[in-house]
């Protein structure tokens, strides 16, 4: 028994070593203005947010590109894919029925909601193992053009607003402080 605990210990802190690594590291090391490594946040919150799971980076490497001409819109790429991985494969079904109870609401449809298994149900209809690869992505295609997917795509626009917003700020008044305290740092050891 000692040992299952000790065994999910040890995968609690290795997640979260693994977590400060690939995100807070990277804000800590910036070499560019705050403004820069939050806007990379932003970004990265923003597609992380969105029913969009396994093209994130992707979609960060294209707003990256598409901001790069613009001097005040550049950020951090490395910062914003890091920051994509919010989200994943493990928080996917949570999420994306979280993104689909808000749009329905928001399309007023209170009573067009289904539960959590009704709304898994039809995940894995689409994922089933008979089907081949394209008849499987053809049935997804189906299932996110009907109403589960317009309410989900209406459904995260909130999240990945906020989170954009609120991972700005935050990251923002980190970065802000860390370099203070290393201009600090410095002043007093020069002093």
């Amino acid at each position: 028994m000692a040992t299952n605990s000790a065994n999910g210990r040890g995968c609690l802190e290795k997640a979260i070593r693994l977590t400060r690594l690939k995100l807070v590291v990277p804000l800590r090391r910036s070499k560019h203005p705050p403004e820069y490594t939050a806007r990379g946040v932003a970004v990265g919150m923003f597609w992380a947010f969105t029913p969009l799971v396994g093209i994130q980076m992707y979609l960060c490497l294209m707003t990256w590109l598409a901001f790069k001409p613009f001097k005040q819109l550049d950020f951090s790429l490395v910062v914003s894919c890091a920051w994509t991985w919010t989200t994943n494969v493990f928080t996917m079904f949570p999420i994306y029925y979280v993104f689909y109870i808000t749009g329905q609401v928001m399309r007023g449809n209170w009573d067009d909601i289904s539960g959590y298994g009704t709304f898994l149900h039809s995940w894995n209809e689409a994922f089933s193992a008979d089907a081949g690869f394209w008849t499987a992505v053809g049935e997804l295609i189906a299932l996110l053009a009907k109403e589960l997917g317009i309410a989900m795509g209406i459904g995260c626009l909130p999240y990945a607003v906020g989170t954009a917003w609120i991972g700005y700020v935050l990251s923002l008044k980190y970065v802000e402080k860390r370099k203070q305290r290393r201009l600090a740092k410095k002043a007093a050891a020069s002093a």
